[in-house]
Parts: C-alpha cells; sequence; structure tokens
C-alpha cells in the first residue's frame, strides 16, 4: 500500500511544475451548485446540497470528494439575485484540499427566461502530509525530504454565467482565476490552471407522467478535456433513471428519488471501460438535496424544480 500511496502522490506533484486538476463528477445536472456561481439562487429558496464521490474502487487511496453547497435568492431592492456558499475536500494520496467558496449572482428575467451572472471568491488549502517515497531512494530536490508535512492556503476566484427557462438550461463557467500556486520542497511546485465549463439541458415531455431529459457536460483545463452526454428518464417528477457516456473514459448507471417535500437523493456509477479500467476499478457517487420555502409561481418553471442541482 505505502508503494501505491507513492505513486498516487506521484501523479500529483512529482515535476516541479504541475497543474492541478478539479475533482471529476458525474452527477453533473444535479451539481451546477459547485461548479457555476450564477446558479445561486436559482431554485428559488434555501436548498442545501451535496455529494459524495468515492473513485476507483481497486486503488487504495484513490481520490474520494465531499461536497457541501448552500444557497438562497437574494432580493435588494428591485434587484434580484442569489448567494451561496461552496465547501468542498477533495482527497488524493497524501494530498488534500479544502475549497471554501462564496457566491453571489445578478439575475434579469426575460420572456425566454432568467439570465444570471454570477462571480465567486474564497480560499483553498491545500496539504500534503505522510511518507511521500519508498526509504531505499534518495530524497528528491523538488520535495526536500522523506516525510512532508506542508500546508498553504490560496485566494480563489470564478466567475460564470447561468440561462434557464421553462424546459432548458444552459450555463458557462470559469474556475480558479487566480491560478493559485503552492511550492514543495526546493524546486517543486504545483497550481490550478484555469477550468472552462460548459453545460445545456432539455426536458421533452414525453407523456403527462414521464419527460425524458437529456444533457452535456464540457470541462476542460486548456490542455486536457472531457465531456459527456446524458439521458435520464423522470417519471410522475419523483423517480429518475438515466445514462451517461464519459468519452473515452466510463459508461455511468444512475437513478434517484425526488419526494415531496423537497428531498432529492441520486446514486450513480461509474464503469471505466478505458484500458486503464481493469486497475482502477468504478465509481460510487452519492448526491442529496434538501430545499425548503421554494417560491410558487403560476407558470410552471422548471429552473424551480429540484430536479436541477
Amino acid at each position: 500500500m505505502r508503494v501505491v500511496s507513492f505513486m498516487i502522490a506521484l501523479v500529483a506533484i512529482s515535476h516541479s511544475i504541475k497543474a492541478q486538476q478539479d475533482p471529476q463528477f458525474s452527477q453533473n445536472m444535479y451539481n451546477h451548485m459547485n461548479v457555476n456561481p450564477a446558479f445561486a439562487g436559482e431554485r428559488g429558496g434555501w436548498v442545501v446540497s451535496g455529494v459524495y464521490r468515492n473513485q476507483w474502487q481497486r486503488m487504495p487511496d484513490a481520490p474520494e470528494t465531499y461536497v457541501i453547497n448552500v444557497d438562497v435568492p437574494l432580493a435588494l431592492g428591485r434587484t434580484e439575485g442569489g448567494v451561496g456558499l461552496n465547501i468542498m475536500t477533495d482527497r488524493l494520496g497524501m494530498q488534500t484540499n479544502l475549497h471554501l467558496m462564496a457566491n453571489y449572482a445578478y439575475k434579469r428575467k426575460y420572456d425566454f427566461g432568467v439570465l444570471s451572472a454570477g462571480i465567486k471568491w474564497g480560499v483553498v488549502n491545500s496539504r500534503i502530509e505522510g511518507e511521500l517515497k519508498p526509504p531505499t531512494e534518495e530524497n528528491d530536490p523538488a520535495l526536500g525530504a522523506e516525510n512532508l508535512d506542508i500546508s498553504k492556503i490560496m485566494f480563489d476566484a470564478g466567475i460564470g454565467l447561468f440561462l434557464s427557462g421553462e424546459r432548458y438550461y444552459a450555463g458557462l463557467a470559469l474556475s480558479h482565476l487566480t491560478c493559485p500556486e503552492m511550492t514543495i520542497g526546493q524546486t517543486g511546485r504545483f497550481f490550478w490552471n484555469r477550468h472552462f465549463y460548459a453545460t445545456g439541458g432539455y426536458t421533452f415531455r414525453l407523456t403527462p407522467k414521464v419527460d425524458v431529459q437529456p444533457s452535456f457536460f464540457v470541462k476542460t483545463d486548456f490542455i486536457s478535456f472531457q465531456a459527456s452526454g446524458n439521458a435520464h428518464f423522470v417519471y410522475d417528477k419523483k423517480y429518475w433513471a438515466g445514462l451517461s457516456y464519459r468519452y473515452e473514459e466510463a459508461l455511468i448507471f444512475m437513478g434517484g428519488i425526488e419526494l415531496k417535500e423537497g428531498l432529492l437523493l441520486g446514486y450513480s456509477y461509474d464503469w471505466n471501460v478505458s484500458s486503464v479500467g481493469q486497475y482502477t476499478g468504478g465509481s460510487h457517487e452519492v448526491t442529496f438535496s434538501y430545499s425548503f420555502g421554494l417560491k410558487v409561481d403560476k407558470r410552471e418553471k422548471i429552473y424551480k424544480s429540484v430536479r436541477f442541482l
């Protein structure tokens, strides 16, 4: 296990300069708040949501991510908007990143829907601790020592746009505008590349009780690229099941339930179809959301539903 931990940590920090990747999620259509600050207040009431992801089941010390989001509408005079808070912990081997971000969104209503512009700002606390290398090797000058305990708090920020209508949504976001950076030992350093996100979805009414909701999600750090497509069915506005494909990586099975009390629970499993899938295994992800104090409009607005989290 020590060697596996070393290899995982090596992926993150073995080079003198290494860009960091944001955590990966599968139920992105229920996780807008974590990516796009313009989504704050979109659902018309208090919402507490979160994600737990356990990735690569066959690898010890593999990535594990926890997310908690809180958001609510905020009206300042005639100005409509929303505020929110993101807390995310992402752990990979001996590296742990804690993100704490505040969000604000400005909203304007049009005949075609609601257009929001958002900003988020806060800090990321990165920590590397533990025995990083097998004891038979020489100390790496890029790391400085065999046993590490390094931590740094860095400022971070992001922006986003979100458009929502009766049957559709679309969003763009850019994170890590400040490219937070941390040094290790004598020559080692890593930083977060800026990440660009694009997403969209539409609801087709098949029958009075059955909807189908196709969606897409694209992420890039301007070095690597990731894209996924999804289609899931909603029955009686309560039960949903779907299938996603992440390009050249995974086939994802998901399902969940939305209760009238404002509680949504979702689960997904990633079946890794890439060449390394036999070594990494699959990934589990659990999503939840609890909404209360939701506004009720005369017209049905899909962007007021907790189905889009």
